[in-house]
C-alpha cells in the first residue's frame, strides 16, 4: 500500500539520482528519516490515553527532539517501555514486527543489515548486528548513519555510490514490508456541513468512509491513523491536497516548534502551546474527593468539602435538588461553560442530601484534568479516566484488598453490575469534569446501559454530545449572587477599598456573571493594587482564555466556529435572523447554519435576548469569549471571508444590550437605507438580495420593508420586486391592518406595471378585511365597475361574476354603512356579472334612502323598475 508521505520523498530521491551519486545518497537520508519519524509518530499515535498522559509525554519530548536518537530512545519506550502497557491491542502486529529477535532471511533482519553494510562502507564505527536482530536497532544504527554523516560528519563522494544501494535495500524493506504502511492513513478536513472531506494517504481508505456521511464524529482536521479508530498523528502536518508533508522537527521554544518538509526543505511552524505542561504525574484535583467512604449524615460518601467561598445560588440549588430527590431520572447532567460552577454546585446540593433518607452512599468520581486558581488554571491528574479506572476506584472504595485479590474478580463487571444495583442501597453515582473521560459519548453509553433506578447519576460537563438525560443549564450567576461574591472575594483580598459601586456594576456586566471571572479580575486588582481597566485586565489573560474556552471551541463544528468568530469580530448583539443570512450567503448550508448557531447557545459560547418589541431574537457573546474569539479570529484562515460578513451584519447598526427592545424592524430600516446608499454608489443589489430574503423568510415583516423600498425607487424593474415581496408577505401573514397595507400597495404596484387583474385583484382582497373601511370597499366596486364597463379586462363572464360576488359579499355584509351610491355601485356590479335581480334589489334598497339619486334613477330604468 503507497503512502503520499513516503512516496514523495522516494521521487525526491529519484530525482537527485540523475543529478549525482552524492545528490542521491543525501536525498536517500532524508527519506529514511521521513520513514523512521512516520513510524515513530504511528507508533506513539498507537498509545492510548491514560491519566498519567504516557503518549503526551513521548510527544512532549519528541518537539524538543536535538536528533533521531532521541526519536528511536521514543519508540524503544513505545514498544517495551513504561508507555508499552498501554499501546492498543490493534497495534499489536506493529509491536511484534519491531521487537521480534528475527534472523537472516527476514525482512526485519536484512533491514538492519543492510544499514550496518552502509555504515561499514562508509567507515563509520556503529554496533554489531548479531545473529538475531530486532528492528529497534535499525533506528540506532540510522541515528549513527545520519549523525556521521548529514548531521557531523564529511563523507567521501566516491564511498556514497555502493552505500546509497544499501540504504535504498533497507528503506524499501522496511516501506514494503511494516504493517503499519498497509493502515489507512488520511487527512481529515470536516467540512462546514459537518461531514469530512477524507483525502487518502494511503491507497485504501475505507474505514473512513463514515465520516463523510456522518455530522455527529469531532475531529480535528489533520493527518490520522485508522488503528481501530481514528488516531490523530499530532507531529505530521499536510493540507487536504497532500501537496507537502511537514514533520516535527524538534526546537520547541515561545510556544513554537519546527516542522520539516523532506520533499521541498522548507519549514513551518508547530503549535507549542500545547506541549507547555511538564509531562509526568501532576498533583491531583482539589476536587478529587476522598479516598474511602465516610459517614456523612444519613449516608456513606467520600465528596470532597465544600470550597469555603461558595456563593448559594438558591433556584439552581433547588431545582437540582428536586431531580436527585426524585424516582423518575436516572441521569441528571449539570451543562456549562469552565468555570461557572458546576462542581461546587453539585458539592453544595449534596451536602443537602446527607439529611435526606433517599440514598444510603454517594460515590464521587473525578476526571478533572485542569483546577481554576485565582493565579490562574493549573493542570492536575484526573482521578478516573477510563471506565477500568473507574471501576478499580469503585473496588478499592467498597471492597476490601483480599476481595479484590480473589481469582478471577473483574472490576469493570463489579461496577457495571453495582450500577444496577448497589449493594450498599441506593447510591448516587456522580462523574465530575465528564468530558475529559477516555471518550464521553462512548462512557454515556457505558453508564446509560446499566444504571438502573433508585440509583442515579450525577454528570458535571462542559460538552453535552450525548442525549437520554436530563440536563441542566448552569449559567452566570444573577445580578445578587454576583454583587455577593464580589463582595466576598473581595474581602479576602483585601480590596474592598480599591473598588467603587460603578467598578462593581462593570465587573457584573462585563463578567456576564461568571463566578471564576469575577476571581480572576478581583486577584488582578489585588496583584496590581489598582481597579484597572477590565477589558484590558481580559485581553491580557491568555491561559484562563484557553481554560475556559479551548476544549469548547475544538468540539464545535465548522460552522458553529464561524458563528462564533463572526460575533467575535463584532462585539455588538446580532439579529440571530441577520446572523444566519449572512452566514448562510457565505456557507451555503442552511441547516448546519442554524444547528451551529444552537451549539453556541448549548455551550455558553453565545447568549440570546429578546426584543420586546417583536419578540425578535438577538444574538451575542460575553466580553471573555469575545476576547477568546478575537484571538482565533487572528489565525483563523477563513479571516477575510469572515470580515466580509461582518462588514454587512454592521450595516444593521451597533447595538448595546440595553437598547436590544428597539427590535428587528428598525434595524432591518437602517440596513436597507445602508443598502440603497451603496447601490446609489455603484453596488449591485445583488450582493445583498440574498441575505435581505433569508431575513424576510423568516421574518415576514421584512418583506413589507423590502418592498416599500423598491417602491420608492419608482423604476419599472423596483414596482416588479415589490409586487413579488408583497406576495410572498401576505402569503405568510394574517388579515390584519398590515396585510391591508400590503394589499393596497399590491395594488398600486400592479397599477404602475400595467397588470389591471392584478390592480383589481388586490383590491378585491383588501376589501375581505374587516378593519379596511366601508369606502374602501365603495372605491373597489368603482374601479372594477369602471373597467367592467369598458372592457379593460379581458376575462370571461364566470371571472366577472367571482370578482364582483366577492366585493358584493363584503359591502352587503356591511350594508347599513352604505349610502345611496354605494348601492348604485353594487347594484351596478350585480348587472355586470348578469345578476339583475341583485342589481334591482339594491336599487331599491337605495331609492329608499334617497329617491331622487341620479345613479339610481338612471340604473331603475335601464332595469325597467319603472316600467
Amino acid at each position: 500500500m503507497n503512502h503520499v508521505a513516503i512516496e514523495q520523498v522516494l521521487a525526491r530521491a529519484e530525482r537527485a539520482k540523475s543529478d549525482s551519486d552524492h545528490a542521491y545518497f543525501f536525498a536517500l537520508l532524508y527519506a529514511a528519516e521521513a520513514l523512521a519519524k512516520t513510524i515513530v509518530i504511528g507508533i506513539v499515535a498507537s498509545i492510548a490515553d491514560d491519566k498519567d498522559r504516557n503518549r503526551y509525554r513521548l510527544e512532549h519530548q519528541l518537539v524538543r527532539a536535538d536528533g533521531l536518537g532521541d526519536w528511536g530512545r521514543m519508540i524503544e519506550d513505545a514498544l517495551t517501555g513504561p508507555a508499552s502497557q498501554y499501546l492498543l491491542n490493534e497495534a499489536s502486529e506493529e509491536r511484534r514486527e519491531l521487537t521480534q529477535a528475527c534472523k537472516a532471511g527476514t525482512w526485519q533482519y536484512d533491514a538492519v543489515s543492510a544499514f550496518k553494510n552502509a555504515l561499514d562502507h562508509l567507515g563509520i564505527q556503529a554496533e554489531d548486528v548479531p545473529i538475531k536482530s530486532d528492528m529497534k536497532r535499525w533506528f540506532r544504527l540510522f541515528a549513527t548513519l545520519r549523525n556521521k554523516t548529514r548531521g557531523h560528519g564529511a563523507t567521501q563522494t566516491e564511498r556514497v555510490t555502493i552505500a546509497a544501494q544499501h540504504i535504498r535495500q533497507s528503506i524499501d524493506l522496511v516501506y514494503q514490508n511494516f504493517s503499519l504502511f498497509r493502515r489507512p492513513w488520511a487527512h481529515l478536513y470536516r467540512n462546514l456541513n459537518g461531514k469530512y472531506r477524507v483525502s487518502g494517504i494511503t491507497e485504501d481508505t475505507t474505514e473512513f468512509d463514515f465520516l463523510k456521511r456522518t455530522q455527529d464524529q469531532i475531529y480535528p482536521n489533520g493527518v490520522y491513523l485508522y488503528m481501530g479508530a481514528p488516531r490523530p498523528i499530532v507531529l505530521m502536518k499536510t493540507d487536504s491536497e497532500l501537496r507537502d508533508f511537514y514533520f516535527a522537527n524538534g526546537g520547541l521554544k515561545a510556544r513554537k516548534y519546527e516542522m520539516l518538509s523532506y520533499v521541498t526543505d522548507d519549514k513551518k511552524d508547530g503549535d507549542g502551546a500545547k506541549f507547555l505542561t511538564p509531562p509526568g504525574v501532576l498533583p491531583p484535583s482539589e476536587t478529587q474527593g476522598h479516598g474511602e467512604l465516610l459517614p456523612q449524615g444519613n449516608c456513606f460518601s467520600n465528596v470532597p468539602d465544600l470550597v469555603s467561598d461558595y456563593v448559594s445560588r438558591p433556584k439552581l440549588e433547588d431545582e437540582l435538588s428536586r431531580l436527585l430527590l426524585d424516582d423518575k431520572r436516572p441521569i441528571v447532567t449539570l451543562v456549562g461553560r469552565g468555570g461557572i460552577g458546576k462542581t461546587s454546585l453539585a458539592m453544595e446540593v449534596i451536602k443537602r442530601l446527607y439529611d435526606e433518607s433517599r440514598y444510603e452512599a454517594i460515590v464521587w468520581l473525578s476526571s478533572r484534568d485542569v483546577d481554576l486558581h485565582l493565579t490562574g488554571p493549573k493542570p492536575v491528574r484526573p482521578l478516573v479516566f477510563s471506565p477500568e479506572d473507574m471501576s478499580e476506584f469503585y473496588a478499592e472504595l467498597v471492597l476490601s484488598q483480599e476481595e479484590i485479590n480473589v481469582k478471577g474478580f473483574n472490576a469493570r463487571s463489579h461496577f457495571e453490575q453495582q450500577l444496577q444495583q448497589c449493594d450498599i442501597g441506593p447510591c448516587l453515582f456522580v462523574f465530575d469534569n465528564f468530558e475529559t473521560t477516555q471518550n464521553p459519548i462512548e462512557m454515556f453509553n457505558w453508564i446509560d446501559s446499566f444504571i438502573r433506578l433508585p440509583n442515579k447519576v450525577l454528570i458535571t460537563t462542559r460538552l453535552r454530545e450525548f442525549k437520554g438525560d436530563y440536563p441542566v443549564d448552569v449559567l452566570g450567576m444573577e445580578d445578587g449572587e454576583a454583587r455577593t461574591l464580589i463582595r466576598n472575594t473581595a474581602s479576602s483580598l483585601l480590596v474592598k477599598d480599591l473598588i467603587n459601586e460603578d467598578y462593581i456594576n462593570k465587573l457584573v456586566g462585563h463578567s456576564e456573571g461568571h463566578p471564576y471571572v469575577i476571581k480572576i479580575l478581583l486577584g488582578e486588582v489585588a496583584k496590581n493594587r489598582l481597579a484597572k481597566n477590565i477589558p484590558r485586565l481580559v485581553a491580557g489573560s491568555d491561559d484562563i482564555l484557553t481554560a475556559l474556552f479551548e476544549r469548547t471551541y475544538v468540539a464545535l463544528s465548522p460552522c458553529s466556529q464561524r458563528a462564533f468568530l463572526t460575533l467575535s469580530a463584532w462585539n455588538s448583539p446580532v439579529p440571530r435572523l441577520a446572523l444566519e443570512a449572512v452566514l448562510f450567503r457565505s456557507t451555503e448550508e442552511r441547516r448546519e447554519v442554524e444547528q451551529g448557531i444552537e451549539s453556541l447557545l448549548q455551550y455558553s459560547m453565545a447568549e440570546l435576548y429578546e426584543a420586546p418589541e417583536d419578540k425578535q431574537e438577538f444574538i451575542s457573546i460575553p466580553l471573555v469569549a469575545h476576547v477568546f474569539g478575537k484571538k482565533k479570529l487572528n489565525i483563523s484562515p477563513s479571516k477575510v471571508a469572515i470580515e466580509a460578513d461582518v462588514e454587512i451584519l454592521q450595516m444593521l447598526g451597533p447595538s448595546r444590550r440595553d437598547d436590544v427592545h428597539v427590535g428587528l424592524a428598525r434595524r432591518l430600516e437602517m440596513f436597507i437605507r445602508n443598502v440603497s446608499k451603496r447601490i446609489e454608489a455603484g453596488a449591485s443589489y445583488d450582493s445583498y438580495s440574498a441575505i435581505l430574503e433569508a431575513i424576510c423568510r423568516s421574518y415576514n415583516a421584512g418583506w413589507l420593508l423590502l418592498a416599500r423600498w423598491h417602491m420608492e425607487e419608482r423604476t419599472q424593474e423596483g414596482y416588479e420586486l415589490a409586487k413579488k415581496e408583497l406576495r410572498h408577505f401576505l402569503e405568510n401573514g394574517p388579515p390584519n391592518e398590515e396585510a391591508a397595507e400590503a394589499w393596497r400597495l399590491l395594488g398600486q404596484a400592479c397599477y404602475q406595471t400595467g397588470d389591471q387583474l392584478g390592480d383589481v385583484h388586490a383590491c378585491i382582497e383588501r376589501s375581505q378585511i374587516s378593519i379596511v373601511s366601508f369606502y374602501d370597499l365603495s372605491n373597489t366596486a368603482n374601479k372594477l365597475n369602471a373597467l367592467l364597463r369598458d372592457h379593460g379586462l379581458d376575462i370571461d363572464m364566470e371571472q366577472k361574476r367571482d370578482l364582483a360576488a366577492r366585493i358584493i359579499s363584503a359591502m352587503e355584509a356591511r350594508r347599513d354603512e352604505a349610502d345611496p351610491n354605494d348601492f348604485s355601485r353594487m347594484a351596478w356590479l350585480a348587472f355586470h356579472s348578469g345578476r339583475e335581480d341583485l342589481a334591482r334589489s339594491f336599487v331599491e334598497a337605495g331609492l329608499v334612502l334617497d329617491g331622487h339619486n341620479n345613479h339610481l334613477v338612471g340604473l331603475a330604468q335601464r332595469l325597467d323598475l319603472w316600467g
